[in-house]
Parts: C-alpha cells; sequence; structure tokens
C-alpha cells in the first residue's frame, strides 16, 4: 500500500506544473532505489525518499539560512535520518560574521579523502566515503581583513557518524551500530586563509574528538564509532596556471597518543569550461592495514556538464596491490523541474588486500527521480 501511495506521488510531482521561480529553489522531493550486492543472490534493494528545503530570510539586522533534509528509509521507517544540514543565525558587524545554530564546516579541497576536513561527521547509505554531511550545533565567527580572513568553530555537541538500519541488512546479519550519542567530547577548530595572487593558502588547527568508524577485526562485518582524542595541524595551498589548478593539502595529527602524518597533491585541467580532468595522489605514514583504502591511492578523474547532461567519474588505484574502486555518476535534467540520476559504486582486485576500515558492499546502484518545487 505505501509504495502503491509513493508511485502514485511521484507521477503527481512529475506531471504538475510548478513556477520557474520556485524550481530555482533548492526544495525538491527525490525517490531513490538502491541496490546493494555483487550477486543477485546476495542483493538487496532498498527504496528511500528524501524531502529537502531550504531558505534565506533577512531577520533582527541579520539573516536566517536554513536547509535539511528528511531522508525515509522506506522499509525501516524507524531508520529513518532526520538531518538538519544547517539552521543558522548570521549577524555581520564591520569585518566580524557571527553564526549560530546547526551546520557543518568544510574544509580542504579533496572531495573525498581531505587530511584537514576531520570536523564534520557523515551519514553512511552508500558506502563510507560520500554520504550526507550531518548539521550539528555550533559557534563560528568569521573576521575578515586585507591581510587574510579567520574562521574559528565550536561544535560544543557534537554526534557521531549515522549508519542507520540498512548497514544492518546488508552486511548478511552482522552487527553494525552507531551508539554514540550527541554532546561527547567536544571539537573546535581555526583557519587562517589568505590569497596572494594566484595562490591560496590556509592553515588550520583542530583539537577535539573526530568521529571515526570501525570495523571489528574479529567480525568483518560488525562496525562501530570511535572518539579517540585529536589534535592536528593542517596546511593548504592551491594555485592556478592558467588552465591547470594545482593542490596540496597536508596534516600532522595526534590521536590518543599515536601519529600520523597525510598528504594529498593533485591537479585540475580546464581544457574546456564544460570538461574537467582530475589526477590525485594520497600518501599517509600509517601502515596499510591501518588506514581506509582510498589514503594511499591515486585518483583519476574527470567531469563533462552540459546544460541537461552531467557526468562524472573517479577511479582510486592502490599502486600496492592494483585494486580499483569505481564512483560513476550521471545526471540528466529534462526540465528545469525534474532530474533523473544514476550512480554506481563498485571495485575490482584482491579483497585480502584491503584494509580492515573497508567498510563499503561490493556493488551499490543508485537510481534517483528528483523534482524541484
Amino acid at each position: 500500500m505505501f509504495l502503491r501511495c509513493l508511485a502514485i506521488l511521484v507521477v503527481a510531482l512529475a506531471t504538475c506544473n510548478i513556477s520557474q521561480d520556485l524550481a530555482a529553489q533548492a526544495n525538491r522531493i527525490q525517490v531513490d532505489g538502491v541496490r546493494f550486492g555483487s550477486t543477485s543472490a546476495g542483493a538487496i534493494t532498498v527504496p528511500y525518499v528524501i524531502i529537502g528545503a531550504s531558505s534565506q530570510r533577512s531577520m533582527l539586522g541579520g539573516h536566517l539560512d536554513l536547509s535539511g533534509s528528511i531522508q525515509f528509509d522506506v522499509n525501516v521507517v524507524a531508520q529513518s535520518l532526520i538531518n538538519v544540514e544547517e539552521l543558522t543565525f548570521n549577524y555581520g558587524a564591520g569585518p566580524l560574521d557571527f553564526r549560530i545554530g546547526v551546520g557543518d564546516v568544510s574544509w580542504g579541497h579533496s572531495d573525498v579523502r581531505s587530511p584537514v576536513d576531520v570536523m564534520a561527521p557523515r551519514a553512511v547509505f552508500l558506502d563510507a566515503y560520500n554520504g550526507a554531511r550531518l548539521g550539528q550545533p555550533l559557534l563560528g565567527l568569521n573576521a575578515f581583513s586585507q591581510w587574510g580572513d579567520l574562521e574559528a568553530v565550536i561544535f560544543p555537541f557534537p554526534r557521531s557518524p549515522y549508519m542507520g538500519g540498512r548497514l544492518q541488512r546488508t552486511w548478511n546479519g552482522s552487527s553494525v551500530r552507531s551508539e554514540l550519542g550527541w554532546g561527547e567530547s567536544p571539537i573546535g577548530g581555526i583557519r587562517m586563509t589568505r590569497v596572494l595572487g594566484s595562490t591560496d593558502i590556509a592553515l588550520s588547527y583542530v583539537h577535539g574528538g573526530e568521529r571515526t568508524l570501525w570495523i571489528s577485526s574479529d567480525r568483518p562485518g560488525e562496525a562501530n564509532v570511535l572518539i579517540p582524542s585529536l589534535r592536528q595541524g593542517g596546511l593548504e595551498v592551491q594555485r592556478a596556471l592558467g588552465s591547470v589548478v594545482l593542490h596540496t593539502e597536508g596534516s600532522l595529527a595526534e590521536r590518543d597518543g599515536d601519529n600520523e602524518a597525510r598528504i594529498v597533491a593533485g591537479a585540475e585541467w580546464y581544457p574546456k569550461p564544460y570538461l574537467t580532468f582530475m589526477i590525485e595522489q594520497g600518501l599517509t605514514s600509517l601502515d596499510r592495514s591501518q588506514a581506509n583504502p582510498l589514503v594511499d591511492d591515486i585518483m583519476l578523474g574527470g567531469q563533462l556538464v552540459t546544460e541537461e547532461i552531467r557526468f562524472s567519474s573517479q577511479v582510486f588505484i592502490d599502486p600496492d596491490s592494483g585494486n580499483q574502486h569505481y564512483f560513476v555518476e550521471t545526471r540528466w535534467t529534462p526540465t528545469g523541474r525534474t532530474a533523473l540520476e544514476l550512480q554506481l559504486i563498485t571495485w575490482a582486485g584482491d579483497a585480502t588486500q584491503e584494509p580492515e576500515l573497508a567498510l563499503r558492499q561490493g556493488n551499490v546502484l543508485r537510481v534517483s527521480l528528483l523534482r524541484y518545487f
């Protein structure tokens, strides 16, 4: 009965007439069908319904920003995720900008494995690396000057990564849990940025508790969340050379007495306004068995963007084992209010060469219908 009502809702959304002004907003209803598993016998299909909304309005001399979403797991509604990505009041006073509410922080240039992006947890639905960022209570201050800009953020009541009920079903009954709640180990950070000609430079420092997904070495399907004590310094450098953009970012971190140095360096080439090619190399001071699968891989990628179609692909290649992880996504926008998306996540190689933190399925295929209003 629920799926029948859902089908009627999708048809209605696909045919109703909505003004272009409203369609330009980020309000949306999204229907997903996600298939997990590498074989037909072991695969399952999970339907999701995502309702998202955003708004911005002026009040009390400042402005209020709101964006959030509800992601319903149709099979297990109790495991659905309500995520307020941002509900902040921003007030500017001269060179200062104050921010209070619920939100997140995204630092660094690398989309998937930035070594300096450690403050905001993620929701794990498809795999451990590209889930939605989770909003959490914050206090923020931005200061602007001719010399450079400064951003300071404190998460007094941070939350842990969200894993939900999907992993419990796709790990063949193994225990997957996310027991830690709100308000443990506050975390704060400060970041200073400066532009020197065509070069962007940023320095950052993070102190507090970092949320980390952990996979049991005794039971490969058992996952939990750990909060190590974290002290980390970071450096980001980005420079534009014509149609090529070079970037390097690194971190030196101490987690519960253990030290780790990480660096990611890469380049993006824009031969045409609608075409991008990327290459990136990651390195870590940890042994591979202690790191997640993508930290020390070579990444090759590309993106094509037209008025109606967007196609992007990335492949991460381990230089030692030759294992490959693929992320492929395409989006077709036939009208200003409707979009179709297809995403494939898969990998090839020897599973015994993957570290124990390899929280991922054999294959993930997502098909989505989005309707904006």
